[in-house]
């Protein structure tokens, strides 16, 4: 058996270095900054849910008013996840090596840009385009924020931390875009200028994320582990300072407390950072499984929640009625994101995500095989209540797979995975419902759920691992 050699004293160094800022991060109590940082980066999350699906929300009326096909409608969605994945690799390389602060919010902003884009679309390709560039803005705003936030919890939290942000995200987000589309293209509709304009409204809402730049620059602090690697150790003392002050904003006088010794403008002794380290070492492991997990259950998120109206539509039930009804499901996806919370706080990982992927697949078939609408409302919405709670937990987990040098790569990686899961996975579903109806369908998705099962066992438990620990 080949012995290691013994660590360099610049690696006991680093580690030294890293150590003591986990260790300051698990003192500081969790207060009122901590509640701060995760209302600003969820306002961002349920902003950026409610544009994933509101181009398919209000397809019915641009189809009618521009003469699509179905293929054409349903590039609408596919080039929206498509650029999300571009974007969530970008951002993965970017926030390693430039910050997660500021990769967060010109993604932000770039989604902001695409809605109003789209919200003045002459046609067809300026819509597309319109949608890609959204979907690169929301593929790096999800990536960014999982990482940043998991970076500025203490361990003890971090779990449940993460699962909080996707409570305004796969819960609220979801229920949020069908109750407002259900709202501005019903309701509303005549007064936003009737069919021809009111879906322009939809889209175009969403530039109001604009606004949030501005409070994330005075408010939402760099992650202090990012600062540490880089040597940029005053600065990651002073936002440690910040949290133990209970505020996000700079403190007035004194220098900060020194949490970390490490050298200021040298950067930590380190690793060259390789992104093909993921795929190598026990890291290629927790890839390959993170990327099946993820694939697996946003993948069947996506598609049902896409195929949600039509599914009804073919029950018997008119577009408008679907809407509402489809509104009345959601409200699943909001229970199931607060689950995962109190879950991330008080279960295992693999606990949850084992035992809740069995739990989908029953749960699947039985909605596939329904035609009672009290039943179709009761089994849809525990069915979206185990989306969010599966989608939640996996990407609680997936920043816990990494060190931190490859962090937000290794999530954003994962991401974009899932992202791509989620344009090619509901093409297939199409074909499948084509073929052999809803049923099918379903019998799809609960396939991909038992797959998820297996994957979950090969994976490391995490529960309580501090982030220095890591991969």
């Amino acid at each position: 058996m080949t012995v290691p050699p013994p660590a360099s004293r610049t690696e006991q160094l680093r580690d030294q270095a890293q150590r003591q800022l986990g260790a300051a991060l698990d003192r500081i109590p969790f207060r009122r900054a901590h509640v701060l940082i995760l209302v600003l980066v969820a306002f961002g999350a349920l902003f950026d849910a409610i544009e994933q699906y509101n181009v398919g929300l209000a397809a019915p009326l641009i189809a009618a008013q521009w003469e699509l096909s179905n293929a054409e409608v349903g590039l609408l969605t596919t080039l929206t996840f498509a650029g999300m994945a571009i974007g969530s690799l970008i951002a993965g390389v970017t926030g390693d090596r430039y910050g997660r602060r500021i990769t967060y919010m010109y993604n932000l902003a770039l989604y902001t840009v695409g809605a109003l884009l789209a919200a003045f679309a002459p046609d067809l390709g300026w819509l597309l385009v319109a949608r890609f560039v959204v979907g690169i803005g929301l593929g790096g705003e999800l990536n960014t924020g999982l990482t940043l936030v998991a970076e500025l919890m203490p361990t003890k939290y971090r779990g449940a931390a993460v699962a909080t942000v996707n409570i305004a995200a796969g819960g609220l987000g979801i229920f949020a875009s069908s109750a407002l589309a259900a709202l501005m293209l019903g309701p509303l509709e005549t007064a936003l200028g009737g069919p021809e304009t009111a879906w322009r409204w939809l889209l175009g809402i969403l530039a109001l994320p604009a606004l949030l730049v501005f409070v994330y620059r005075w408010f939402l602090p760099e992650s202090p582990r990012y600062l540490l690697v880089e040597g940029r150790v005053n600065e990651a003392n002073e936002v440690l300072t910040r949290l133990a002050a209970n505020r996000l904003r700079p403190l007035r006088g004194g220098g900060p407390t020194a949490y970390v010794d490490a050298v200021e403008g040298q950067r930590l002794p380190r690793q060259r950072i390789r992104l093909a380290e993921i795929f190598e070492g026990r890291l290629a492991r927790n890839t390959l499984v993170i990327w099946v997990v993820s694939a697996m259950t946003f993948g069947a998120q996506v598609t049902i929640t896409v195929f949600m109206p039509t599914v009804l539509v073919a029950r018997g039930f008119d577009v408008s009625t679907s809407l509402g009804y489809t509104t009345i499901i959601n409200v699943g996806g909001l229970v199931g994101a607060v689950l995962a919370s109190v879950f991330g706080y008080r279960f295992k990982r693999r606990v949850v995500l084992g035992y809740g992927a069995i739990v989908a697949v029953l749960v699947a078939i039985a909605f596939g095989t329904s035609a009672n609408l009290a039943m179709i409302l009761v089994l849809g919405g525990l069915l979206q209540l185990m989306f969010i709670l599966l989608n939640t937990t996996t990407w609680v987990w997936a920043p816990e797979l990494y060190p931190t040098r490859v962090r937000a790569f290794g999530t954003g990686a994962s991401v974009t995975v899932a992202l791509v899961a989620a344009s090619l996975i509901p093409l297939l579903a199409g074909v499948i419902v084509d073929a052999t109806g809803a049923v099918g369908m379903f019998v799809m998705v609960g396939v991909m759920y038992a797959v998820m099962a297996v994957a979950v066992r090969l994976g490391p438990e995490t529960q309580g691992v501090a982030l220095e620990d890591a991969g």
